[in-house]
């Protein structure tokens, strides 16, 4: 008797098992909606520092194709992204963002930081 406990107890349970319900994961999954609603909020109401992009083109566009749909927009090249459809631009005009949108851009939202990992610049002494 004290061997069929034993084995019980150490048996894993399963996501298949009378114990696992899917209402179980909606603590998970109403965590997960907020977080993903304050940071969409944030993005929205957070203003480009000296009037920074990250503009997303379609799949499939070429970086050539990406960085003439910013220069179309009265902007400027900070630099690429890892995809040929995912450019850092910058344009000191408020109407930059929606000119891209109505051009083809599927993505352009203001980046207050620098892309990608930047080391401080060091000054001589």
């Amino acid at each position: 008797m004290f061997d069929q406990d034993f084995e019980d107890a150490a048996r894993p349970s399963s996501p298949s098992g009378s114990s696992f319900r899917v209402r179980d994961l909606v603590p998970a999954a109403c965590l997960l909606a907020v977080g993903l609603i304050a940071l969409l909020i944030a993005s929205i109401r957070s203003d480009a520092a000296d009037g920074k992009f990250v503009v997303v083109a379609p799949p499939g566009w070429s970086l050539g194709r990406t960085v003439a749909l910013v220069r179309a927009g009265d902007g400027r090249l900070l630099g690429t992204g890892n995809f040929a459809n995912v450019v850092f631009a910058a344009s000191s005009d408020s109407s930059f963002a929606a000119r891209l949108r109505a051009a083809g851009a599927w993505l352009v939202e203001p980046a207050p930081l620098a892309p990608g990992c930047v080391t401080p610049e060091r000054t001589s002494p």
